[in-house]
């Protein structure tokens, strides 16, 4: 077994390792080409449709498929990353997931696709919990709410990128080319990977609770599961990562069928303004939970409910309101809000959940999200085949009580929990 040698606290730099912001910078690459390999579906729903003869419920089972399997696999190649080296799970996943986002754009019907679909699930699982493992070692306490949110920067740029450029590919030159080419972009991550990503230090483990080495697979899921804060984070987590991930896939569609638009300008629509509100949510909620945590242990937290608390009139506006303007602006509020939340959700878990244990808490997150929340896209599905749903934006005031519970959720956990589960930063 080998990940990597273990740093001593006290010998680590105040703001963590000096080549910290390249290391970062390859993960942000990272991330943006797993991110647009992901969402290319959300914008080719209709030719989809069409050229696999698909229904309604075959395409979104293939999307539960997809979440339940990402969900799944993750809490296995989570731990993996708690225990061996990162980057070698990085640059695999990577390798992969473009190999088998290749095979999707060969796919003649819909049991290859949905065959393709799954294992392009477990390749991805592996990488996020990597990711959030290495970034928790290369930075500290005093900045790594910044850093994730420099890092998730790629995020709204990769759907922006997607929903344009790859909307307009798929116009002009088809699906298949369309997936084809981003396809072609994984290659060019993965060999800049084998290149120049090196395996950092592990940092901030003791010889208490799961000790330097870590545990075994059992030990480091009780490690997590016995502390509330974190139970009550992820519940929290399977209710906002699914309104935000359900209402992205589904906003082109409602566009296309709402407004008559082609998919390259249902899918700007869908992603140009809310992921404007993203990048300012992004950097404000990294910039004000680092600064609020420094006075305050809920400090984190705070930022994410106020998140929360903007997005929910917003998604009552888009539920309610027949106007492009209006909808234009709820749209950017919801991005503000969204990742306001989104931004801070590995440090709140890192602040609860101990050292040796933080890729398997993120593999956690994801796996309740998946198994619990994976379900509404074939409901949905299954309700439009019958005609019981004809118009997407009663999904989404669904979305605006959904999105009210989970801001309940996290004021019981800084009201109740937090105090007792929170750790402070090891002394320097």
């Amino acid at each position: 077994m080998s990940s990597g040698q273990l740093t001593d606290v006290s010998t680590q730099p105040e703001r963590g390792v000096p080549d910290r912001w390249f290391i970062l910078s390859l993960l942000l690459l990272n991330y943006f080409i797993l991110y647009t390999q992901r969402s290319v579906f959300t914008f080719i729903q209709t030719p989809l449709l069409e050229d696999l003869k698909l229904s309604e419920s075959q395409l979104h089972s293939a999307t539960m498929a997809w979440q339940l399997t990402y969900s799944l696999s993750a809490l296995f190649v989570a731990y993996l990353s708690d225990r061996f080296r990162r980057r070698t799970v990085l640059i695999a996943a990577l390798a992969l997931s473009t190999a088998l986002l290749a095979g999707m754009g060969c796919a003649q019907g819909f049991y290859d696709f949905l065959i393709l679909r799954i294992l392009f699930a477990a390749a991805q699982a592996a990488s996020v919990p990597a990711i959030a493992g290495v970034m928790a070692d290369c930075f500290t306490q005093q900045n790594r709410s910044r850093a994730v949110a420099v890092y998730l920067l790629s995020a709204p740029f990769s759907i922006v990128l997607v929903g344009w450029a790859g909307g307009t590919l798929a116009d002009v030159f088809g699906w298949r080319t369309m997936i084809f080419s981003f396809a072609g972009l994984g290659l060019v991550i993965v060999a800049a990977l084998c290149l120049l990503f090196r395996e950092p230090e592990r940092t901030e483990r003791s010889a208490a609770g799961l000790g330097e080495a870590g545990g075994t697979l059992t030990a480091t899921i009780r490690a997590v599961l016995i502390v509330p804060s974190f139970l009550l984070l992820g519940l929290g987590y399977v209710l906002v990562g699914n309104v935000w991930q359900q209402m992205s896939y589904f906003l082109p569609k409602h566009f296309e069928e709402h407004y008559g638009m082609k998919l390259g300008e249902s899918g700007l629509m869908a992603t140009l303004v809310p992921q404007i509100g993203a990048v300012i949510g992004i950097l404000t909620g990294g910039f004000l939970a680092d600064l609020l945590s420094r006075h305050r242990i809920s400090g984190r937290f705070l930022v994410q409910i106020a998140g929360l608390l903007i997005g929910v009139p917003a998604i009552f506006v888009i539920a309610t309101i027949d106007h492009p303007i209006v909808i234009q602006i709820a749209l950017f509020v919801c991005g503000v809000g969204f990742w306001l939340y989104l931004s801070n959700l590995w440090t709140t878990t890192f602040e609860v959940v101990d050292p040796a244990a933080r890729s398997t808490a993120v593999g956690l997150l994801n796996v309740a999200s998946g198994v619990l929340g994976s379900w509404p896209y074939l409901v949905v599905g299954h309700y439009r085949d019958t005609g019981a749903i004809t118009d997407l934006r009663s999904v989404f005031l669904v979305y605006a009580f959904v999105l009210s519970a989970a801001v309940a959720i996290l004021v019981l956990l800084v009201v109740f929990t937090l105090r007792r589960d929170f750790r402070a930063p090891p002394a320097s």
